[in-house]
């Protein structure tokens, strides 16, 4: 400021000169990390912190991590600390950026929804089931619950707007909290069958399988689609499909050149969800909800997906869980070497106990890709 202000006499321009280099400074922006050459070192105890806390909760470290830090003792008490962090009310801020991301929570907020065919779909409906998802894995890591779980439960996280919106009124009276739900049915129970995922994941009017099984192939089990080839074709409307079912219309649009492959690995994944409207409910009117997925396994509906990717894939969703989790507690995209040893080392360390999610979260944390710069 000294200098520019010598050199020009204008205060308030050389203030600005001043906060222009501040708020672009990369210590500024970042959590900047010391390092004494291009070979692979330990975080210092305060980045440790410091990477720690903006992790589990999105701000700075407490005085009780500085001061574990500063003693040196951060490293051996780690596994404490982040049952510590996770308790904390400032987990919230970690599990309300971390889920809305890995679960594209994003795609319900922009979904423009029929009111006159989805009316109970109102704007504070709209607000509490997108807490939903968030509040329920919330649950399942604080109460280290196995990663089933996430595929299918016999409880729901929810409040009374929730409840109320999926027919439950009567088992939740807690208000706007959210608590832990049983809800006795077979239709609910994990994140696949969320209205706020599943309606996210529609046209607004009618039911998407191709979104829905994008969205599943991609984030539930980390085999996503390659992007489409230019130009492709929607599909096909008006007179062309007069009186075809969306199955139907599926159909003819793989059939058109450069449709197929892609349509073979993602269509299967987003079938079973026809029980389910745009809304997110499940239909009042039979659903022809069958697939073939790409292993050949045969599909009656989405309880059947279900106990498949709980059965027979969970190592594969786990897999997923710890991809997302880790990138984004490393803030950038992970190498191919890290991606081997969170499908490795996760299986080895956790998939004894069921993959339970607190365990997982700890497992990251305790991974060299975490620990190290």
């Amino acid at each position: 400021w000294r200098e520019g202000y010598e050199a020009t006499g204008d205060f308030q321009g050389s203030v600005r000169q001043v906060l222009l280099v501040v708020l672009t400074s990369p210590q500024f922006l970042y959590l900047t990390e010391a390092s004494a050459g291009p070979q692979v070192e330990n975080l210092s105890p305060h980045e440790l912190a410091a990477k720690l806390s903006y992790f589990l909760w999105n701000t700075t470290p407490d005085d009780r991590l500085m001061s574990a830090a500063g003693k040196g003792l951060l490293k051996a008490t780690l596994s404490d600390e982040v049952n510590r962090l996770i308790a904390d009310e400032r987990f919230n801020q970690f599990s309300g950026e971390f889920v809305s991301q890995w679960l594209s929570l994003d795609k319900f907020d922009v979904v423009n929804i029929n009111g006159g065919r989805y009316p109970r779909l109102n704007r504070e409906t709209k607000r509490e089931l997108r807490k939903e998802p968030v509040r329920f894995v919330t649950h399942l890591i604080r109460s280290n619950l196995p990663l089933r779980n996430l595929i299918t439960s016999d409880f729901i996280v929810a409040n009374d707007v929730v409840a109320g919106y999926y027919g439950l009124g009567g088992k939740a009276e807690n208000g706007y909290a959210f608590t832990p739900v049983r809800h006795g049915g077979e239709t609910l129970g994990g994140v696949l069958t969320q209205a706020a995922i599943l309606s996210g994941l529609s046209d607004g009017n009618e039911s998407n399988p191709v979104k829905r099984g994008a969205w599943l192939a991609g984030k539930i089990i980390a085999e996503p689609p390659e992007p489409p080839p230019p130009n492709v074709p929607d599909l096909p409307g008006g007179e062309e499909v007069k009186g075809k079912s969306l199955r139907q219309r599926l159909e003819q649009h793989r059939e058109q050149e450069g449709c197929a492959a892609c349509h073979q690995k993602i269509d299967p994944w987003g079938l079973p969800f026809e029980q389910f409207d745009a809304g997110g409910l499940f239909r009042k009117t039979k659903a022809d909800a069958r697939s073939t997925l790409p292993d050949k396994t045969e599909i009656a509906d989405s309880n059947d997906l279900k106990r498949y990717l709980v059965d027979d894939r969970l190592d594969q969703v786990a897999f997923s869980f710890l991809r997302f989790l880790a990138t984004y507690a490393a803030g950038r995209d992970l190498t191919f070497n890290e991606l081997e040893y969170l499908r490795r080392e996760g299986r080895r360390k956790l998939a004894g106990n069921g993959y339970r999610m607190r365990d997982c979260v700890l497992f990251v944390i305790e991974s060299p890709l975490f620990l190290e710069k």
